[in-house]
């Protein structure tokens, strides 16, 4: 059968039953009470017709109820599908259209969001965490024990190609714990960590890199939504040892005029990723922090996400890599485009393999096909390796944007702005910002008078926030090569 995520879940009951694991702004749950809310929970889901293999996506903030959801899917063998609660209905219903869904599991806060969804797509199953959790009290909470193998799909997490058309990166329980293992591995996690979770559990790395590591060792989880104060306030109150976070996250956080008030000595490791911290930013944020624990990770959510890292000594002389050596079961080439390995200092692909890769795309074989060729996964990273052997990545093949450790992708962003009847075509580029990263930035050709307070109320009705652009520029044409191609580079450059 070998292990499952649930099981592990289970296990932990069993190991530390009373030990306090899931402590969130509202509640601190110990692993048994967790397992035994989500025993009863799986049982009400299974008499309200909830079966094995059903796709049910997962919508709640950072809390307990993320995990009652997320647990008891599993535990009936259904397919937990976490989104991004900031998503319109519009967005949503696409998503939930494109993989069948069954229905939707969600925080009752969440409720106008989620009705709204319905009556774009009518799902069976429309469900409030709170309202089952409170009907399942009378059922028993023993574990199910139902027959399922670890090579059974348990998850599938949304990414996007540079059409913004979303895709379902499919993994079972066996792909999810050989992340775990290797964090767990390489970052010397142990059942006396205390794991600090603010960045969104929708996101491919802060749920399965690092909550499901934390979950492997029988860590315990200190879980809210990010803002600066809560951060600080959090590390200094629960004692944690292990965080994730976008840069963004440490450098607002270092910026907080009243840090030096805060006990931030418990920290061992501060993880980042979605982008680097510049040498200057890094030595800002090690000084507020009062710590040099900061170690850089890199991976897709195709992979895991799983990869590689840049440990606290190497910052000094390799700051802006990702790194070396990937983890412990994972291999990393940067290779040319016959699959050879290139030279130092010579641009070519990132392509990764490992035991962590996803199984597919959901019901897409020709782009699964395009991605993962004899094992190895073509991430349209493009970068180079150093006389060292260190890995700077340079351009995204995708024009992904990363703004805050958020991936956006500007195809989706052009294709609404095509919507708009003055709108003859846009380019939507990712323009160097200070604390961000990147941020958003559409060069617009219009064929009749539209104002820029226009556009972004027209984008805002289709898009989530972070998706809309923050700048705006209007040009008579958009630079292109001889062959038509537009030049997104000079796009870049325009005002």
């Amino acid at each position: 059968m070998g292990t499952t995520v649930h099981g592990v879940l289970e296990r932990n009951a069993r190991k530390y039953p009373e030990k306090e694991a899931f402590i969130t702004a509202s509640n601190r749950l110990t692993y048994a009470e967790m397992n035994n809310t989500c025993n009863q929970l799986a049982r009400l889901l299974q008499a309200q017709g909830v079966h094995q293999g059903d796709k049910v996506a997962v919508m709640s903030r950072n809390n307990e109820h993320y995990f009652y959801a997320f647990f008891s899917l599993m535990k009936l063998g259904a397919i937990p599908m976490p989104l991004n609660i900031r998503l319109t209905p519009t967005e949503l219903a696409a998503i939930l259209k494109e993989v069948d869904a069954a229905g939707i599991f969600y925080e009752e806060e969440l409720q106008a969001n989620v009705q709204a969804t319905k009556e774009l797509l009518p799902l069976p199953h429309v469900i409030s965490i709170q309202q089952a959790a409170a009907l399942a009290a009378s059922f028993s909470a023993d574990n199910l024990d139902l027959p399922i193998d670890s090579r059974d799909v348990c998850e599938i997490l949304f990414t996007s190609g540079t059409t913004g058309t979303p895709k379902g990166a499919v993994f079972n329980h066996e792909r999810i714990l050989a992340v775990a293992t290797a964090v767990s591995v390489n970052f010397g996690l142990s059942n006396q960590d205390r794991m600090l979770t603010l960045m969104p559990l929708s996101h491919s790395a802060p749920i399965n890199t690092f909550f499901m590591s934390g979950l492997y060792c029988g860590c315990s989880h200190v879980i809210g939504d990010f803002a600066p104060k809560t951060f600080l306030q959090l590390i200094q109150q629960e004692k944690t040892t292990f965080s994730f976070a976008a840069p963004i996250a440490y450098l607002l956080s270092s910026q907080d005029p009243e840090i030096d008030q805060y006990d931030l000595s418990s920290m061992r490791v501060f993880a980042y990723g979605g982008g680097p911290l510049a040498l200057a930013s890094y030595e800002r944020v090690k000084k507020a922090f009062k710590n040099d624990n900061f170690y850089q990770v890199y991976g897709l959510t195709e992979a895991g996400p799983n990869g590689t890292l840049l440990y606290p000594h190497e910052h000094l002389t390799k700051s802006g890599s990702i790194g070396k050596y990937p983890t412990v079961n994972m291999e990393l080439k940067v290779v040319r485009p016959d699959d050879s390995e290139t030279a130092a200092n010579e641009y070519g692909e990132i392509i990764l393999a490992g035991d962590s890769l996803m199984l597919e795309y959901y019901q897409k074989p020709e782009e699964t096909a395009a991605a993962i060729k004899g094992g190895w996964l073509y991430t349209g990273d493009i970068a180079y390796r150093d006389e060292d052997g260190y890995v700077y990545i340079v351009d995204r093949k995708k024009d992904v944007i990363i703004s805050g450790g958020v991936n956006i992708y500007p195809r989706e962003i052009e294709e609404v702005l095509a919507k708009h009847e003055a709108v003859s075509e846009s380019c939507v580029v990712g323009i160097p910002h200070p604390e961000w990263g990147e941020t958003v930035k559409a060069v617009v050709v219009t064929k009749g008078t539209v104002t820029e307070a226009e556009l972004r109320a027209f984008v805002s009705a289709y898009l989530a926030d972070y998706k809309c652009p923050r700048l705006y520029s209007f040009v008579e044409e958009l630079p292109r090569n001889a062959s038509g191609k537009i030049l997104k580079q000079q796009v870049k450059q325009l005002n």
